[in-house]
């Protein structure tokens, strides 16, 4: 259940307050009391002095929201989805909750500050969702950790896990409590974890938060992709420059059957989800297409009043995401010219 806490300003709540497109979305996830918080802080004041109106959903554990009201004096508006987690349950709050701040509240930037018990996979699973999709895009996800401790439970352990899985920026807090030696083993665990992000190492989360939120012109990629990475300033010069672990690939027509069904049992173990809506060639019916692994496919013929664009969502790492692209595009009908 969602609690608001208004910000400082008035709060736009007329029906013109509808944005014509979709608005970055960021996700703040890590360990607990990595300092997610006051590092959320940070961020809300470097988009309240740009002027950007700030919509924030707080993941708290718990009935009630404790960090909620600290960002409220910054952000335009802050909502609470209680509970801790984003499962199944709540993902339909949390597109809820999208579609009020950037309807009724006219948000132009959102940030959700995950819980250290929620996944960030489920919360990239929902905010993918092609609906959702229309009004908010995912633009980041930053992982805050610190050297975990020893007592930590199987399920926190567990998110911290996919949290350092799921970031394109990782940042490793409270430098300052470890003693060398210590903290060099932490930092190279984490990198072998996720060769893809950009590492930052910081005390009481103090990073300059225009660089954080920078996309460096010289990395920037043409693909269609929701998420983009910058090549990292430090670390080993091996790592890529970029990896979207969530692409959308629009249709420009039907797609063949027979060739798609036998395509979908070729993807690589590294794509972990799949989904999206179009149509065959000569087949009237609107189809739903979901996949997720180990291997799980399914195609529904469906019906909706609010028809989407024809486009396939892919969520993974470490694949070649323009040779899946070429690939679908090949298969669509009566599109002469498509590679």
């Amino acid at each position: 259940m969602f609690k608001t806490y208004p910000g400082t300003r008035a709060c736009v709540t007329s029906s013109t307050s509808m944005t014509l497109t979709s608005v970055p979305f960021y996700i703040l996830c890590g360990s607990l009391g990595a300092g997610k918080t006051t590092l959320l802080m940070r961020l809300l004041e470097h988009w309240k002095a740009q002027g950007r109106r700030t919509g924030v959903l707080m993941n708290e554990a718990g009935s009630i929201s404790i960090d909620g009201p600290r960002a409220g004096t910054l952000a335009e508006q802050v909502m609470n989805l209680a509970g801790g987690c984003v499962c199944c349950d709540t993902k339909e709050d949390l597109s809820w909750g999208i579609a009020r701040l950037v309807r009724d509240h006219g948000s132009d930037v959102l940030i959700l500050e995950c819980s250290g018990l929620a996944d960030p996979a489920e919360v990239i699973d929902a905010v993918t969702d092609i609906y959702t999709a229309r009004l908010a895009s995912l633009e980041r996800v930053m992982a805050l950790l610190h050297p975990v401790s020893t007592e930590e439970s199987h399920s926190s352990a567990y998110v911290t896990t996919q949290a350092i899985r799921c970031a394109d920026e990782l940042i490793l807090n409270k430098r300052d409590l470890y003693v060398p030696g210590h903290w060099e083993r932490f930092r190279a665990g984490i990198l072998e974890q996720n060769p893809y992000a950009r590492l930052w190492e910081t005390s009481h989360a103090r990073l300059a938060v225009a660089d954080l939120l920078d996309q460096h012109p010289s990395t920037k990629q043409t693909a269609p992709t929701n998420v983009q990475f910058s090549k990292s300033r430090r670390g080993p010069p091996q790592r890529a420059a970029y990896h979207p672990i969530a692409t959308t690939i629009p249709l420009p027509g039907p797609l063949d059957r027979r060739r798609f069904l036998a395509w979908t049992k070729t993807f690589p173990k590294e794509l972990e989800r799949a989904k999206g809506y179009f149509r065959f060639a000569q087949e009237p019916e609107l189809q739903e297409f979901q996949y997720a692994l180990p291997g799980q496919a399914t195609i529904m013929p469906l019906t909706l009043l609010d028809e989407p664009e024809p486009a396939l969502v892919f969520i993974g790492r470490g694949y070649d995401v323009e040779r899946l692209r070429a690939e679908l595009l090949a298969m669509v009908e009566n599109q002469p010219g498509i590679s």
